[in-house]
């Protein structure tokens, strides 16, 4: 068994009932993807720790995933697989920020002070018609920000171009820029790398205190050379390593790491350092 060293900061467990809950906005980029057939059969969860232990992951970011008000993976399923398994698996659950600003508020701290989630997971393109999104600097998120810094989680946020035939410019990173500045003390994680502006992304990383590039759904053998040279150099503090579980595998995500030939330290920067450093783990050591 490879030794365990990496935390994956967003993946998700898909037993065979979520399996069957997808929307159909999310067959379109499954089929594009080429996905194994996990995301629509499921899985038993000892079978996605087997698949950690083999690559050498030693927690994952546990994401519930809603479309809307409908659970794919819900915020308690999410919070039963963090309490069976502690030692593997960090709580991010979600929230829809439509409802009434005291509602959303409420429904955050009972996520983290309850259920025990360490994370509050954002995507603004579901936030809207279906040809429009919400972008994070609207009023409608705030009751999450000002929760999250009273309760010191980090808020992770879906930017870039989505893979779901659903709208994408709400996605533009810059719009997090508002955010940081209004929310000095928030942490703000960017997920899916930012493409196509992942150099609004890695400028803001480096800009904000606060603010990280995720790549989770990016294989490194894709990544921008820009952002090899941010991991590599000015953002070697900013960046971290995540799948989208399984819509990639760990194994193909780490691999794909070593032709980059980041020096050792740079890569447990990537793959740990500052993911424990963004969601307040412990520091154990591989």
């Amino acid at each position: 068994m490879t030794e365990r060293c990496a935390i994956d900061a967003w993946a998700t467990y898909i037993s065979p009932e979520a399996a069957s809950r997808w929307p159909d906005e999310y067959q379109h980029i499954f089929r594009k993807y080429r996905s194994p057939r996990v995301i629509f059969d499921g899985m038993e969860v000892e079978q996605m720790i087997a698949e950690m232990d083999a690559a050498g992951v030693d927690r994952c970011v546990l994401s519930a995933f809603y479309h809307r008000d409908l659970a794919v993976v819900s915020n308690e399923e999410v919070a039963d697989l963090v309490a069976a398994h502690p030692d593997r698996f960090v709580g991010s659950g979600t929230v829809n920020v439509l409802h009434k600003p005291m509602t959303v508020a409420r429904e955050v701290k009972r996520l983290v002070e309850e259920l025990g989630m360490r994370a509050i997971r954002l995507e603004p393109y579901m936030v809207g018609d279906g040809t429009t999104g919400l972008p994070p600097n609207d009023k409608h998120y705030w009751p999450v920000y000002l929760q999250c810094v009273e309760l010191g989680v980090p808020v992770c946020i879906q930017v870039g171009h989505t893979g779901p035939l659903l709208p994408s410019e709400c996605g533009r990173p810059i719009y997090l820029d508002e955010v940081a500045l209004a929310f000095p003390e928030l942490t703000i994680i960017g997920c899916h790398l930012g493409q196509p502006w992942h150099e609004e992304m890695m400028t803001l990383a480096w800009k904000h205190e606060n603010v990280y590039i995720e790549t989770s759904a990016r294989t490194p053998k894709h990544w921008p050379s820009s952002f090899v040279e941010f991991v590599r150099g000015w953002g070697r503090d900013k960046a971290i390593w995540a799948t989208d579980y399984p819509l990639l595998s760990f194994e193909r995500t780490l691999a794909e790491l070593e032709p980059l030939e980041l020096p050792a330290e740079i890569v447990d920067k990537l793959v740990r350092d500052n993911a424990v450093r963004a969601f307040g783990l412990d520091r154990r050591e591989p």
